[in-house]
This record gives C-alpha cells, sequence and structure tokens, in this order.
C-alpha cells in the first residue's frame, strides 16, 4: 500500500483529472500556486488538513475519502455522483440573511409601534445599517466553518470589516468619521498577508 502522501496525492490527480482540467487551471480555483498542488500530486508533500478540506469541498468529497486509497475507476464514479458544491449551500446562506433581516425589522417595528409619546418612532433605524456587517460576519463563519472555503473566507471577511468600519459615520451621523475607513487599509493588507504566510507555510 502507497504511504499516505502518494495516496492522498494519487486521489487529487485523479479527482482533478476526472473534471478535465490542468494544475493551472485548477490552481486558479482553488487559490494555490500550480507548483505547489503538482507536488502535492506527485506525493513529495502531504497538504494540511486545512488544505485537504479545501480540496474535499471543491471536489465534493469527504476528508477520509482523500486519505484513503482507492480504485481511478472507483474515484471517476465517486466525482460523477457527487457534486462539486454543497447544493444546500445558497439556501443556508439565504436563510441566514432572511433571519438577520427579520431580527433587524422586528427591532426597528418594537419601537415604532410601541414608543411612548414624546419619543422618536424612528430612532432605531441604525439597526438596519448595522445588520450588513453582521450578515457578512455570520456569512464569513459559515464559509470557513461549514464550507472551508479559504477563498469565500476571505471575500466574506473583507466586506465585514469595510461595512463595519463604513457603519460608523452613517450611524453617528458624523462625516469625520469617514477617516476610520483609512484603518480599513493595513487592516486588510494584514489579513491578506496572513492568509498569504499560512498559504506559504503550507507550500
Amino acid at each position: 500500500m502507497e504511504n499516505l502522501p502518494q495516496t492522498v496525492g494519487k486521489n487529487l490527480q485523479t479527482l482533478r483529472k476526472s473534471k478535465g482540467m490542468t494544475q493551472q487551471e485548477l490552481a486558479k480555483q482553488v487559490n494555490y500556486s500550480d507548483k505547489s498542488i503538482s507536488k502535492w500530486e506527485l506525493g513529495y508533500a502531504l497538504p494540511s488538513v486545512d488544505i485537504l478540506l479545501d480540496f474535499a469541498s471543491y471536489y465534493g468529497v469527504s476528508l477520509d475519502f482523500l486519505v484513503t486509497e482507492h480504485q481511478e475507476e472507483e474515484i471517476k464514479k465517486t466525482t460523477e455522483v457527487q457534486p462539486k458544491l454543497d447544493p444546500n449551500r445558497p439556501t443556508i446562506m439565504a436563510l441566514t440573511i432572511t433571519v438577520i433581516i427579520l431580527v433587524a425589522v422586528c427591532i426597528f417595528f418594537s419601537r415604532y409601534l410601541f414608543h411612548d409619546e414624546g419619543e422618536d418612532p424612528t430612532a432605531l433605524w441604525p439597526v438596519f445599517v448595522w445588520m450588513v456587517p453582521v450578515a457578512f460576519a455570520l456569512l464569513a463563519a459559515e464559509t470557513h466553518l461549514f464550507y472551508h472555503n479559504s477563498i469565500g473566507t476571505t471575500v466574506l471577511s473583507s466586506c465585514f470589516l469595510w461595512t463595519l468600519l463604513a457603519a460608523f459615520p452613517i450611524v453617528m451621523r458624523r462625516s469625520d468619521l469617514c477617516l476610520l475607513l483609512v484603518v480599513g487599509i493595513p487592516i486588510q493588507i494584514i489579513v491578506l498577508l496572513i492568509r498569504n504566510l499560512k498559504k506559504k507555510k503550507d507550500n
């Protein structure tokens, strides 16, 4: 029986070929270098668990499937049966956003319908502003924990960062707070560098 790096490499190579993709095409899809993919497929190195989870999610197989030896035809048959993406993912994400909107609406109208005389019935309008970064935060966590999609997590996390910073000048009605957006630039760079550092370490 082949050792683990070779087993994983063979499985990754067969899965890629079953999709009719070159290493360069796959590299663009999963955001890893084609050199790293070649190294993993040849069994020269074993990808980290995070990377294996990314591949498992991309190909629609389990982590156990990637680390277990299979016949080539068995792998091809599996990729034909299993979808590349979880069909429930759009529904779950839509449900998450719907629940957030529902909560925001309930909070707003609780004040609008039951406010005391002299109080502003629309005082809780900022809840609709804050719900945007909250939605992106939950979607980012969902994508990371359940789908192990590093690209999606990075994009959604970035959206959370910028919508959160943009919310302050809107809610507080202070244009000078737009300077907070400048703070987002180094934070965004740090996030991208950490992600890139992790990829290089795995390579």
